[in-house]
């Protein structure tokens, strides 16, 4: 492994520069690709054609700036699954990591070419890839064909430039935001239920059901530039994050709540169950639960000593999803990459370097 490529499609790179913590053992030569990004591209519906052609276009040019046997390392899952097709396709040999595999529900037209496009690159021999979770890993192979050997249960790992603050115990409101599979009807439907309280939503404009209903104590902030989104978080008393569906969602988010020590609400899903416990370092609830919803708003903020050991667990819990170790595991996965006859995660969960990030 002497050349490696990162490709990205958010910067800067010093956001990630972190993940290359583990091969500094190595003489790797690491080259830095980053997608054409426009945040335009994201908000608008009918410009979302224009974000899939650069995903393509970043899959193009890491192609003609690799050669073969370079090893890819791809931080935008989308990215790795055009770059394997199109080296199926054109008969390239590369190695391929592409990290954190998510896809959320689609119907139709949209659910059949990415079905397509999916099961074309995991044919690709030297695929990889990772997952948040086990109970994921096992819900896309009823989806997708790929061999199992090649995927890798993967938990997100904390960045190193979020922002930390001790608990604050002063009133606040509920904050709940992200980029999708929020479920807004749940947490309208709890401010409705209490009136006397404040709540603050962030989202896509996009993404928001036509049929939402607002109430009065509820503050709704659309497409806005992520600094924007942490003040509003930073400024909450908890955050709730009622999700749609129980593939992976929300983990930034939580992080981000975290590190801020917010108590957390967050729907019961298996990537979240990854690092928080319920009722000991977050309060975890089940699908469209509006009153379990308005109880846990109710316990969190009256009760100020039960929010902060919420807070003090949770940053106790998530000590071993550090960037360090999720660089371990990656150089662990890329240095055992030619071993596909054990199973998945079983090549490098042995690794002395990496066991405390799996528990």
């Amino acid at each position: 492994m002497k050349r490696i490529f990162l490709v990205y499609d958010v910067g800067p790179q010093s956001r990630l520069e972190w993940i290359f913590a583990a091969f500094k053992k190595e003489d790797v030569d690491v080259h830095w690709i980053m997608m054409r990004y426009n945040e335009k591209n994201r908000i608008y519906r009918w410009r979302k054609i224009l974000h899939f052609y650069c995903y393509l276009e970043v899959a193009f040019q890491t192609i003609r700036k690799s050669r073969q046997g370079d090893v890819i390392l791809c931080w935008n899952f989308i990215i790795g699954t055009f770059l394997s097709a199109l080296c199926r396709l054109f008969g390239k040999d590369r190695v391929i990591l592409s990290l954190n595999m998510i896809s959320h529900p689609k119907q139709g037209v949209v659910a059949f070419l990415r079905s397509k496009i999916y099961n074309y690159a995991f044919a690709y021999p030297s695929f990889l890839f990772t997952v948040n979770s086990a109970t994921t890993l096992h819900h896309y192979q009823t989806k997708y064909k790929f061999d199992s050997k090649h995927a890798f249960v993967l938990p997100d790992p904390y960045l190193p430039i979020y922002k930390e603050k001790p608990f604050d115990t002063s009133d606040g409101y509920v904050f709940c935001g992200g980029e999708a599979q929020r479920d807004w009807h749940t947490f309208c439907g709890a401010a409705k239920r209490l009136p006397h309280r404040s709540f603050v939503g962030v989202g896509r404009k996009k993404y928001m059901p036509k049929n939402l209903t607002i109430p009065n104590n509820v503050t709704m902030y659309y497409d806005i530039a992520e600094p924007d989104f942490d003040r509003l978080l930073e400024k909450s008393a908890t955050v709730a994050l009622p999700l749609l569906s129980a593939m992976p969602a929300g983990l930034i988010v939580m992080y981000k709540a975290i590190f801020l020590s917010k108590p957390l609400i967050i729907t019961r899903i298996s990537s979240i169950e990854n690092y928080l416990e319920d009722e000991h370092s977050a309060i975890l609830l089940f699908t469209s639960d509006t009153e379990g919803l308005v109880k846990a708003i109710n316990k969190i903020i009256d009760d100020k000593a039960y929010a902060e050991k919420l807070t003090l667990h949770a940053k106790e819990a998530i000590k071993k999803h550090s960037p360090e170790a999720y660089s371990q595991a990656i150089y662990s996965i890329l240095q055992n990459k030619d071993q596909f006859g054990r199973g998945a995660n079983e090549r490098f969960k042995d690794d002395e370097n990496c066991r405390e990030y799996f528990g």
